[in-house]
């Protein structure tokens, strides 16, 4: 009698919600895990939702902060019509609301500009696993927020964290190299090369290679060259509104 063939494991149960909010986790120490479990169905918009909740949550415990800056603001335009502080309370409680909308049009630009470097660079990836490799990155985001509000709050209140406009984002990259006066452009540029941005930078090449099996040298030059593009996109969006 022949010995019965045997059964494949049964696949992980998926809970939304708890199992990428655990992704989140477990993407920051192993990537390859994570990216290995999503090779047949990449997800994308959990993932986003946990991090744009969790963003949410940190701006409401920085939104004393976030109102100290709106203050300066208007301090530099004198002749603009004056707001109420519960009308700038509204405002700032809306900005960090939209906020995590903007996390997620830079995740959609930077799947496309890491699916053109890995056309380039002669390999092949499905759009969605791209996006999905850019919203894990993301999960950085929140460390970095969460690493500036508790640098702001060993300062002082926020009237004595936040004196100037530089104040308002504690150095965590090479930014901390400049002085204060630097242009926005510039200071933009060396805040996103530091050990948090390499970070995501590690998950990303991480995931060509795990989620896309893209081969190591096109998944390098491929994250590289796309984290290089969001670098000069960011800063150059930042010098911009500074003008505006």
């Amino acid at each position: 009698m022949a010995a019965p063939a045997p059964q494949a494991p049964a696949a992980a149960s998926y809970i939304p919600i708890v199992t990428d909010a655990m992704r989140l986790v477990r993407v920051l120490y192993a990537p390859s895990a994570v990216f290995e479990e999503q090779k047949e169905k990449p997800t994308w918009f959990t993932p986003w939702l946990v991090i744009a909740i969790i963003c949410v949550g940190i701006g409401f415990w920085q939104l004393p902060y976030s109102q100290r800056v709106m203050e300066l603001a208007m301090q530099a335009f004198p002749n603009a019509p004056q707001i109420s502080a519960e009308q700038m309370r509204s405002r700032a409680t809306i900005g960090l609301v939209v906020t995590p909308v903007f996390f997620l049009i830079f995740a959609l630009l930077g799947a496309g500009i890491l699916y053109l470097a890995v056309s380039v660079a002669g390999g092949r990836a499905r759009y969605k696993g791209l996006l999905s490799i850019n919203v894990f990155a993301q999960v950085t985001i929140p460390i970095t927020l969460i690493l500036q509000g508790i640098i702001l709050r060993m300062r002082g209140g926020p009237s004595e964290a936040i004196t100037t406009m530089a104040d308002a984002q504690p150095a965590l990259g090479l930014n901390v190299l400049v002085s204060a006066d630097t242009g926005r452009f510039v200071t933009t540029l060396l805040a996103g090369i530091g050990p948090i941005p390499i970070w995501a930078l590690f998950i990303t090449a991480v995931g060509l290679m795990r989620l896309e099996g893209v081969k190591k040298n096109t998944a390098w030059t491929a994250a590289i060259a796309a984290f290089v593009v969001m670098l000069l996109v960011g800063a150059g969006l930042a010098a911009v509104f500074q003008r505006g």
